[in-house]
């Protein structure tokens, strides 16, 4: 893998990281009641306290709105739920425009309290994204425009301070500048703190990643010492009884297969006792290794075509414009695990359909199993999950096919299909994909 291939898996990595980030429902839920009760205070302190006169049903209607949709959100939705970007948006902007129908009934930027417009568009722009940060500050920048021009005089007596409509302009410069300076600066400030955060965040996941594929090889090499003394007895043993039962005879045959495949095991762990080495892999005539992906697939496909499930391979794309790639082992061991998995829990059919474009060369293989359980669904590629329940699977399978499909500079999806059963989706850019060196 390249340098440039390096720095895109990253990008891919922190580009799920920033998807899977939100604002925490139960904080803004906080926040509003702090309002709630701040605003209802303000109320009873100007009305009571100071015995200014103010709209009290409508004022205590638009509170108890808030208050209503808080306890309604607390009914409805768990504690630990983090919101979308849409969705904290939204929250957001329903508390502008509550705190914009409280001020126009109580003199609108004339209130004090209009200050509390910078708390929202503060919020968005340290946790959400800059296109709804952009939207609250226009939404709040409307609301103060709206309210510099159109609002209910201000509760005070005849002989009081009046303000003028030039103090009332320079408010409205003032907020309008507050909410686009705080906005920008506290967006920035929170913008490269997330970027820190990510960029250590994907270090620390590639490098566990590369531990486990680490300790993964270990198991394997282990396992290869290991097996070694016991295979060769087997195969010691089994030469001997094929030598000592009469030809043709059933015992014989058995003795024969047993040391066909004791020999085969044999050659498997000597593979993995040895440094891998493409020319293991490849021969050195490119038209043996370079094929359409058509023919790459099928050649996967034949392999595992003994399992008991029918296996079929449907394109989707202009046959004279089909992809040719290099068979690497990334990619025969990658798709073979994702196909062998499907053959094994298949109840009759295994479906492979190929896409490609100009852009794009996908790969979809579906069973009609049982498809993926939901409690695992989501942790499909961590070691040591199994990717169906009940079948004892140790899950490092679809784990080292997650891997290798991404070394080759893919991603793999795992769902279930509306029609039942399991179904994988593996995404190559193809460019990456048709490349004249299959190592780089």
């Amino acid at each position: 893998m390249t340098a440039i291939d390096s720095l895109q898996d990253e990008r891919n990595q922190k580009d799920i990281l920033t998807r899977s980030s939100g604002v925490r429902l139960q904080s803004l839920v906080y926040i509003r009641w702090l309002a709630v009760l701040g605003q209802t205070f303000a109320i009873i302190l100007v009305h009571w306290g100071m015995g200014y006169s103010l709209p009290l049903v409508p004022v205590f209607l638009l509170v108890a709105a808030s208050a209503l949709v808080n306890i309604l959100i607390a009914i409805s939705q768990p504690s630990t739920m983090r919101l979308t970007d849409g969705g904290a948006i939204l929250y957001l902007f329903y508390d502008a425009l509550q705190l914009t129908g409280l001020l126009y009934l109580t003199g609108g930027l004339s209130n004090p309290f209009s200050l509390l417009f910078l708390v929202p568009v503060t919020i968005s722009a340290t946790n959400l994204s800059l296109k709804g940060t952009i939207f609250l500050g226009l939404t709040t920048i409307a609301a103060i425009t709206f309210l510099g021009l159109y609002h209910e005089p201000f509760p005070l007596p005849e002989s009081e301070l009046q303000l003028s409509k030039t103090y009332i302009f320079a408010i409205w410069s003032a907020l309008v500048l507050g909410t686009l300076f705080l906005s920008g600066y506290a967006w920035r400030i929170s913008s490269d703190s997330r970027r820190m955060t990510d960029a250590l965040t994907v270090a620390r996941m590639a490098l566990a990643r590369e531990q486990q594929l680490s300790v993964v090889g270990g198991i394997a090499a282990a396992a290869a010492h290991e097996l070694g003394t016991p295979l060769n007895t087997i195969l010691l043993v089994s030469e001997e009884l094929s030598r000592e039962f009469p030809d043709g005879s059933e015992h014989a045959e058995d003795a024969k297969l047993l040391y066909t495949q004791a020999k085969k095991c044999a050659e498997v762990l000597a593979q993995l006792s040895t440094a891998p080495t493409h020319n293991r892999f490849l021969k050195q005539d490119a038209h043996h290794n370079y094929l359409p992906l058509q023919s790459l697939v099928s050649l996967v496909a034949e392999k595992y075509s003994d399992r008991g499930a029918t296996l079929s391979i449907n394109t989707m794309g202009d046959m004279d414009d089909q992809p040719r790639l290099f068979a690497t082992p990334e990619l025969l061991h990658g798709l073979g695990n994702l196909v062998s998995n499907a053959a094994e829990f298949a109840k009759e059919q295994v479906t492979i359909t190929l896409i490609w474009t100009d852009t794009v060369v996908d790969v979809i293989i579906e069973d009609d199993g049982p498809g993926f359980s939901d409690e695992i669904l989501d942790r499909l590629g961590e070691p040591y999950t199994s990717s169906r329940a009940g079948h004892g699977g140790m899950g490092l399978g679809v784990f080292i096919s997650e891997m290798l499909i991404r070394h080759s500079g893919g991603n793999i999806s795992f769902s279930n299909a509306s029609r039942g059963g399991a179904r994988v989706k593996v995404e190559w850019p193809r460019k990456r994909l048709e490349k004249e060196n299959p190592y780089l």
